[in-house]
């Protein structure tokens, strides 16, 4: 009993160490370089720092990291409108990465990647439909609020449906690829396909997250669609920076999903 009761207290030691270690790493990766855009946002690379605290925390301990860490780098800064919102959505990133995670059910699995794979398409077309009858009745609109003239709109309203649409195939295409693989590949331990799938479905949670804050923030349906291709890019760097740190540092690290590694772990 005794016994047990240590390892508690160690894992739980452990575990308030490394969400405070992981809170500073998001703060320090999502401030210290800040691309900024037309929307008075930024691209940063804090989504890798988040991606690795889910890996290493699990969902509850990995969300307030990955929230409080990001919410902190905005009120510390000239983007402090954003720092509420951002407290939502990125600890609900890592809540539905975490999920996905653990429960390793082929079912569960299938279906909610279903489920966030028809959202985003659903979402990706609604974006479309609302762009294109803004481009074709009047270009006024986005124009002033993105306060460009209106020929400049229409050529970047024509690249961002492209944009759009490559969005909708690449994810559709890499959702069919790794849901394939987690279901041929049933046991597979260590970094996996499931931990990828996590990262683009919470990933897509937060561009649509954006896309909604900056509506009600700013009250214009029609520029937050310009953030969009920004943020796609911001969570592609995050993914690849994630996958390629990821594998060492779950060989390396003494907590994996908020749990002390035991010794026959690979």
């Amino acid at each position: 009993m005794g016994v047990i009761c240590t390892n508690k207290r160690k894992t739980n030691l452990m575990k308030i160490v490394f969400t405070g270690l992981m809170t500073a790493l998001v703060f320090i990766a999502t401030s210290i370089i800040k691309i900024p855009f037309a929307n008075g946002g930024y691209i940063h690379f804090g989504d890798a720092f988040i991606f690795l605290s889910v890996l290493l925390l699990g969902p509850f301990y990995g969300a307030f990291a990955s929230g409080t860490g990001s919410m902190l780098s905005d009120l510390l800064s000239e983007y402090a409108q954003w720092a509420f919102p951002t407290l939502i959505i990125k600890s609900v990133m890592a809540v539905i990465m975490g999920f996905i995670i653990k429960h390793r059910s082929q079912k569960n699995t299938i279906i909610f990647s279903s489920a966030i794979l028809t959202v985003w398409i659903g979402f990706m077309a609604v974006l479309k439909n609302m762009m294109a009858k803004s481009t074709r009745f009047s270009t006024d609109s986005p124009a002033d609020a993105l306060e460009i003239n209106s020929e400049t709109i229409v050529k970047m309203a024509s690249s961002l449906q492209l944009k759009l649409s490559a969005a909708i195939l690449i994810f559709f295409l890499i959702f069919g690829v790794l849901v394939y693989w987690i279901v041929k590949k049933r046991n597979i331990t260590g970094f996996n396909p499931r931990i990828i799938l996590g990262m683009i479905s919470c990933g897509s949670w937060m561009i649509i997250g954006y896309y909604f804050a900056e509506y009600f923030l700013y009250g214009n349906a029609i520029s937050p669609i310009f953030s969009i291709p920004m943020n796609l890019f911001q969570l592609s760097t995050g993914i690849i920076i994630a996958v390629i740190t990821a594998p060492v540092l779950l060989r390396l690290s003494p907590i994996i999903s908020g749990e002390i590694k035991s010794n026959d772990n690979p």
